[in-house]
């Protein structure tokens, strides 16, 4: 019974003896499994690489590309001294540079002081086609202290608008037709004032405008006036420009039609800056003080103007050459056929305007003197109704004429180049004469303006 117990033992043991050899053999498997697995995703990972395939791990990133002379540099003492000298001198360098631009701003800042501002000024110069005349306007985000306008052409403040005008004499030696300060009043953001330029000349008006700010500060504002800025562009109307007699000035020569086109942009406003489409182009242009007519009508190598005022066409004229000369391009202009009808059409569109204004100003020089002697009387029962209407309106008349001696003054000079324009186009030079016209203006009449005109 004892052996059989043994027996029966030993068994027990061998089985279970065989059961853990086989989990042994079990677990031995899948760890070589396991490790055969992460061999073959190693070699497939190093394929990839090889490869250029993306390998799935970013294990770090760096600007350093690991030089051996960089590993040098931060072992070495002496290569890390040489790295940190030369990087002193470069500090010094930067600080004499600084030191340099320290030095020549200190030098400037003896005539200017640095100053910053977030103010704007916007501006605008407008044609008043009812008066004939310039409204400049300057709008600022912050109120407005003064403004002084300088010119180099020949320019007149006809309305200072809202501010107080102090205009200085005219400064040849410095080139200052014009030089005038306008004070505001109050607290204003809007200045706008009335400028009136002879037609012919041209240039740029500068305007210096001063804000109330700490500290001033200056904005300059630049508006160019073209030789016939007082004309307007209007539908082009055949009819309308040959019910009046005309004068035609004909150019020819090797120009492009854009060259032309940017010619005729730089003479007269609204021309639009883009080259309209065709081979031909043409425009009508009106004077907004005579109201006399000039087309413009232009191809490749020839041009082609017609106008009622002869002075305008001789502006063209003398524009045209002086551009064409400076882009050295090659223009012929042509023997200008001249309607001495044209003449007499413009002296009688002049005539009204200019009596009227010399009929003011005959009225103004009475007015004192009448005033004196109806107060003498105590009446003005006695006088005419013509002399007692300039006594009650006296001081209107004044003022009208005070305005309008600034107009006479432009009536002159328009009358002044039709006279030198009129007998330019004959070939004959009568600039000595022009004392003549100054005269007659003094001791008007329609028939002695006839007679000087020669029509």
């Amino acid at each position: 019974a004892a052996a059989g117990g043994e027996g029966a033992g030993e068994g027990k043991e061998k089985k279970k003896s065989t059961i853990s050899s086989l989990f042994r053999i079990g677990s031995k498997k899948k760890v070589d499994d396991k490790e055969g697995d992460r061999k073959k995703e190693d070699k497939e990972g190093k394929k990839k690489d090889k490869e250029g395939g993306p390998s799935g791990f970013v294990a770090g990133i760096t600007l350093d590309r690991g030089d051996d002379r960089d590993e040098d540099v931060r072992t070495d003492p002496r290569e890390r001294e040489k790295k940190i000298s030369a990087l002193r001198k470069e500090v010094d360098a930067l600080r004499e540079h600084v030191k340099a631009q320290k030095d020549t701003f200190g030098k400037m800042s003896k005539d200017s002081v640095p100053v910053s501002t977030r103010s704007k000024v916007k501006h605008s110069m407008l044609l008043d086609a009812a008066n004939a005349c310039h409204k400049l306007s300057v709008e600022s985000e912050m109120p407005i202290d003064m403004v002084a306008v300088q010119s180099r052409l020949p320019v007149t403040l006809l309305d200072p608008g809202t501010s107080v005008p102090s205009v200085s004499p005219p400064d040849p030696a410095n080139d200052n037709v014009l030089l005038a300060t306008l004070r505001i009043m109050g607290t204003n953001n809007r200045v706008q004032m009335t400028l009136m330029a002879n037609e012919g000349d041209h240039g740029t008006i500068t305007a210096f405008v001063i804000t109330r700010v700490a500290p001033k500060v200056c904005h300059l504002v630049e508006c160019s006036i073209k030789p016939l800025s007082l004309h307007r562009l209007v539908p082009f109307d055949q009819g309308a420009l040959d019910k009046s007699p005309v004068g035609t000035l004909r150019m020819s020569g090797a120009f492009t039609l854009g060259q032309m086109h940017a010619w005729v942009g730089a003479c007269f406003p609204d021309v639009p800056p883009k080259l309209p489409e065709g081979d031909t182009v043409r425009y009508m242009f009106e004077s907004t003080h005579l109201k006399t007519l000039v087309s413009a009508e232009y191809t490749k190598g020839e041009a082609t103007f017609r106008g009622h005022n002869l002075s305008v066409l001789s502006t063209i004229k003398d524009f045209v050459a002086k551009e064409a000369s400076a882009a050295k391009a090659k223009v012929d202009v042509k023997s200008p056929s001249i309607d001495d009808g044209a003449v007499l059409h413009v002296l009688q569109l002049l005539h009204p305007k200019l009596e009227k204004l010399l009929k003011l100003a005959e009225q103004a020089r009475f007015v004192d003197a009448l005033g004196e002697i109806s107060a003498q009387e105590g009446s003005v029962a006695f006088l005419p109704p013509d002399m007692r209407s300039v006594v009650e309106k006296g001081e209107d008349i004044k003022q009208h004429h005070r305005e309008s001696e600034k107009h006479i003054a432009f009536m002159q000079r328009v009358l002044e180049q039709l006279f030198v324009d009129r007998f330019k186009f004959k070939g004959v030079n009568v600039k000595h004469r022009i004392g003549e016209v100054k005269a007659l203006v003094e001791k008007y009449s329609w028939a002695g303006l006839c007679s000087l005109f020669s029509v």
